[in-house]
C-alpha cells in the first residue's frame, strides 16, 4: 500500500513538473493565471487569463510584450493565443514570428472565433491542469460608491458615500459566486440606506452558444433593490459591431440584516441593442431599446471615448413621462491603482478595478433605469462592450 501511494505521488508530481514549462512560469510571473502552453501541429498555442491588470488595454499590452520576449524560445513560427475569462474562451489572437513591425514587435490579428483553438486544449488536456489556476481562489475587493441627488428645496444635493467590500469566488469554468456588504460612510438618502446591509448576492454562469454567441445567466440579489434571474447575450459581428440582448424577471428586494422586504417576481425587463467601434479614435457608439423597471419603454443612445485608464461618455434617452419626454447626462469610469497585482495566492485583497459614476438629472426613481447584476459592471468594462478587445489589438 505504501509503495503504491509513493508511486502515485511520484507520478503526480512528475506530471505537474512536466506541465510547468519555463515559458508557462514566465507568463505567471507576468501576471497571468489559468496558463497553458501547447505545441501542436506546427503552432504554439497559449491559453491565458489575467485579473492582475485593471484594464483590457493593460492586459492586451502585457500579452503582446510577453510574446515579444519569449518568441525567440519557441520552436514554431505560428503563435496562437486564446484569452480566457474564468477559464472560458472569449478572444483569439494570432501572429507569426517572421512578421514584425518597424519596432521589431510582433504583428497581431484577432477575432472572436475561439472554437478551433480551444479544441487543441481539449484534445491535449487529459490529466493536465492550468498553471496558476483560478479555481476556488477568493478575491476580496473594495468598491467605492458615491451618489448624489437633488430632491428637496432646502438643500442643493443629498449625498451618499459607501464602501462595499465584496467577495468573489471562482468556481468551475465560467461560474462565479459574489457576496457583498454595503457599509455607509455618509448617507443623506433614506433611513434604510443608512444601515449596514447586504448588497450583491449572486451566482453567475458564463457559457457559449453555437454561432459564436456569449451568454451569462445570473440569479440573486441585484442593484436598484431588485432580485431575481437575468440572462444576457452578446454576439460579435465582424471587427467592430456587437449585438446584444438582456431579459430578466425580478422582485423588489430590500435586504437588511434583521429584515428582508421582498415581493413576488412581478417585473419583467428587457433590452436589445447594437454597438459600433470607430477606429482610430477609440470611440464606441451604442444604441438600445428596452422595457425598464417602471414598466416603461425607452430608447437610449450613447457615445463614449476610451482612454488607457478611463472612459468618458454622454447619453440621451427617451422617457415615458409627459413633462420629461427626453433625458440626458454623462458618465465615466476610472481605473483604480495599483495597475498590477500578483495573482498567485489563494486569497487576494485589492481595490475594485474601476470607480464608476453616472450623472443624470431626473425627478423620478425607476423610469428608464435598469438594475445591474454584478458590482464590477462599468462603462469601461461590461458584458456588452467586448468589441473593445479588437480595437485594442489594432492600436498595439
Amino acid at each position: 500500500m505504501k509503495k503504491t501511494l509513493l508511486f502515485f505521488l511520484f507520478f503526480w508530481s512528475t506530471a505537474i513538473c512536466q506541465a510547468q514549462t519555463e515559458v508557462e512560469k514566465f507568463l505567471v510571473r507576468q501576471g497571468f493565471e489559468n496558463v497553458r502552453h501547447i505545441s501542436d501541429n506546427g503552432k504554439e498555442h497559449f491559453y491565458l487569463e489575467s485579473k492582475a491588470f485593471p484594464t483590457s488595454e493593460r492586459i492586451v499590452g502585457s500579452v503582446c510584450k510577453s510574446m515579444d520576449s519569449i518568441s525567440s524560445r519557441l520552436k514554431n513560427d505560428q503563435i496562437d493565443i486564446v484569452l480566457l475569462k474564468n477559464r472560458l474562451p472569449v478572444f483569439h489572437m494570432q501572429s507569426n514570428r517572421s512578421l514584425k513591425n518597424k519596432s521589431d514587435r510582433l504583428i497581431w490579428r484577432s477575432d472572436f472565433r475561439t472554437g478551433e483553438s480551444y479544441k487543441v486544449l481539449r484534445n491535449n488536456g487529459s490529466g493536465k491542469r492550468f498553471l496558476n489556476s483560478s479555481f476556488a481562489k477568493i478575491d476580496l475587493l473594495f468598491y467605492p460608491q458615491f451618489r448624489f441627488k437633488n430632491v428637496t428645496l432646502d438643500k442643493m444635493y443629498l449625498f451618499q458615500i459607501n464602501i462595499n467590500p465584496t467577495l468573489e469566488i471562482a468556481l468551475w469554468k465560467g461560474a462565479l459566486l459574489t457576496t457583498q456588504v454595503i457599509i455607509p460612510i455618509l448617507n443623506e438618502y433614506s433611513t434604510e440606506e443608512s444601515e449596514v446591509r447586504p448588497g450583491f448576492l449572486t451566482f453567475s454562469q458564463d457559457f457559449k452558444i453555437p454561432g459564436n454567441i456569449f451568454a451569462r445567466a445570473t440569479i440573486g440579489n441585484f442593484s436598484q433593490f431588485r432580485g431575481g434571474a437575468d440572462l444576457k447575450i452578446f454576439k460579435p459581428v465582424g471587427e467592430r459591431v456587437g449585438l446584444y440582448g438582456q431579459i430578466g424577471i425580478t422582485a423588489m428586494s430590500i435586504m437588511l440584516f434583521d429584515t428582508w422586504y421582498y415581493s413576488d417576481l412581478n417585473r419583467t425587463t428587457w433590452r436589445a441593442g447594437v454597438n459600433y467601434f470607430a477606429k482610430p479614435w477609440n470611440l464606441m457608439f451604442n444604441f438600445s431599446v428596452g422595457k425598464y423597471l417602471a414598466n416603461d419603454f425607452s430608447a437610449r443612445g450613447e457615445i463614449m471615448r476610451h482612454f488607457k485608464n478611463s472612459t468618458v461618455g454622454f447619453y440621451i434617452q427617451t422617457i415615458e413621462i409627459d413633462e420629461f419626454p427626453v433625458n440626458g447626462g454623462f458618465f465615466f469610469s476610472v481605473a483604480l491603482p495599483p495597475y498590477f497585482q500578483k495573482r498567485t495566492r489563494g486569497f487576494r485583497i485589492s481595490p475594485a478595478r474601476y470607480f464608476n459614476f453616472e450623472y443624470l438629472a431626473r425627478p423620478y426613481p425607476n423610469e428608464g433605469r435598469m438594475y445591474q447584476t454584478a458590482p464590477d459592471e462599468s462603462t469601461t468594462e461590461n458584458f456588452f462592450n467586448t468589441m473593445r478587445l479588437n480595437q485594442i489589438i489594432k492600436n498595439n
